[in-house]
């Protein structure tokens, strides 16, 4: 269990956790470090953030021990779509141009070269 508080955001607890699961099997973590709101988050948000984080489905409990605090700076948090911010909308700008033959397309770089690749008459022969 944490104790004190922190005054800085950059707060990241450091634990073991013992996860089994409902269809049998478990897995042990030892040492993990996860990024935290606040040095009062509780063990169990604390194991709902883990089990977020790695992606676990069908998890029956999750036990935390040996709990601490590190002070550095947040490696970021995977969020639902429920907790990410609202996306701006998006805006289409149109950057097409019209193609001309010898146009300047970037100096340095020849232009292109727009002529007949096949003339009606040669295509009758294909």
């Amino acid at each position: 269990m944490l104790i004190g508080v922190t005054t800085t955001p950059e707060v990241r607890a450091q634990f073991d956790a013992e996860v089994t699961f409902r269809n049998g099997g478990g897995l042990e973590a030892h040492g993990f470090r996860l990024d935290i709101v606040s040095a009062q988050t509780t063990d169990d948000a604390l194991a709902e953030a883990f089990v977020r984080e790695l992606g676990l489905l069908m998890v029956d409990e999750v036990r935390i021990s040996n709990r601490t605090l590190v002070h550095q700076p947040h490696k970021g948090l995977r969020v639902t779509a429920a907790e990410r911010p609202p996306k701006r909308a998006s805006r289409y700008v149109e950057l097409s141009h019209r193609i001309r033959h010898g146009m300047i397309t970037y100096p340095g770089l020849p232009g292109p070269e727009i002529t007949d690749h096949l003339t009606r008459e040669a295509s009758r022969a294909r």
